[in-house]
């Protein structure tokens, strides 16, 4: 029988699906309600020597029709005191003394802005820390310099976090740099993990009534975190360039962009996570979500004959190359599956303006002219019925 449990730099979780810092791990009550859901961990929202008040509105759903396609969040992090946050970590220590509660924990240019937090936090029940290194920190100018991007400056504040615990320190990286460069300078200062990855800078978009940007609060927008399932790919790059980098330093990798579904979390074990982290998807849908991620990991598991998710674990990577390791002698050909192809027409338009005008329709049945065709796949994409696929030419 596949097992989900995993064990992570001495912590022991009992499913790899944990909720991501933000606002569904934002109260005690809420990462209760988690647990009792059935997820394997919590990465509590980011808690600072101070807390934040947050704008109203600050969140905007980026949808094409009815689906949702990502979302920006203005917000920064908790309202909530140091002081607040033990009690709040008493009530859940009280209802799940041993589910992995990760403490994420955010500073600014001095020691003591990092270490006071660790300090009081650590009495209260935390398996380790992950560092948001990716809100305006060490600020200059009109936007500030993040710390996620200045691998000095990120050197630093991870040795004041690792002189302040004997726990796991993990490091929540920024799409918005170096991923490998920032992944070396953590490891290289201390840190156990990195989470790949934060949100990236976005803008959801312009009011065109009123010409403003989305969110707006009183008239003004800002530059916010982009989320959710367009943000993937890129997430997925970076969890490989850090895996590459933890061939040769000790650090572990906690997946972290755009998972909605367990195959999504395959993906990320295989480009070299252990875990996978989640935000978005479960604001959207709630945290009974878990109950199809973990009965789909484990029948996915089972069907592949693995014994647990670390068995995938960096399968892709040696698979990952650059485009001189391509063989360009291979070439490949659409193939229309006459038996579902409805002849919409939706390759050929496709074809004609993207590709090599290689497509027609023909009796209500898409053609393919394979002196034409350049095996680029483009219609493969589009086929809305799953019609077309490539084969060898």
């Amino acid at each position: 029988m596949a097992s989900l449990e995993t064990t992570l730099m001495g912590i022991k979780f009992p499913n790899p699906f944990l909720l991501a810092a933000g606002p569904p791990s934002a109260t005690g009550a809420m990462v209760v309600e988690a647990f009792k859901a059935g997820w394997g961990g919590a990465v509590l929202k980011t808690i600072a020597l101070e807390p934040t008040k947050h704008p109203s509105p600050r969140v905007q759903v980026i949808k094409t029709g009815r689906h949702k396609r990502g979302m920006i969040d203005i917000e920064l992090f908790s309202d909530m005191t140091l002081d607040r946050w033990s009690e709040e970590l008493d009530l859940i220590r009280d209802s799940y003394p041993r589910r992995p509660i990760i403490a994420s924990i955010t500073g600014g240019g001095h020691p003591e802005e990092w270490q006071k937090v660790v300090q009081q936090l650590e009495k209260h029940g935390v398996n380790g820390y992950e560092m948001n290194v990716s809100c305006p920190n060490f600020s200059d100018g009109e936007r500030g310099e993040k710390l996620g991007q200045d691998s000095k400056a990120l050197k630093l504040a991870v040795s004041w976090v690792r002189e302040a615990t004997d726990l796991p320190v993990i490091v929540k990286l920024t799409p918005n740099a170096d991923i490998k460069e920032q992944a070396t300078a953590a490891a290289e200062a201390g840190a156990n993990g990195v989470t790949t990855i934060n949100s990236l800078t976005g803008l959801a978009g312009i009011n065109i009534d009123t010409l403003s940007p989305l969110p707006t609060v009183g008239g003004i927008g800002i530059f916010g975190g982009y989320g959710g399932p367009a943000l993937k790919p890129v997430a997925l790059r970076c969890t490989a360039q850090a895996a590459q980098v933890a061939q040769d330093l000790p650090i572990q990798i906690f997946g972290c962009g755009g998972v909605e579904k367990w195959q999504d979390a395959v993906e990320y074990f295989a480009v070299g996570a252990s875990v996978v982290e989640i935000c978005t998807a479960v604001m959207w849908n709630g945290f009974q979500i878990i109950d199809k991620l973990t009965s789909g990991l484990a029948e996915y598991l089972e069907g592949k004959g693995y014994d647990s998710p670390a068995e995938i674990k960096g399968k892709a990577l040696p698979k990952i190359g650059s485009f001189p390791d391509i063989n360009l002698s291979i070439q490949l050909l659409a193939s229309i599956n006459e038996d579902i192809c409805n002849g919409c027409g939706i390759c050929v338009t496709a074809c004609d303006s993207g590709g090599f005008q290689a497509i027609r329709i023909n009796e209500n049945l898409a053609q393919i002219d394979l002196l034409r065709c350049d095996g680029c796949g483009l219609c493969v994409g589009v086929c809305p019925l799953d019609a077309i696929e490539l084969v060898p030419k």
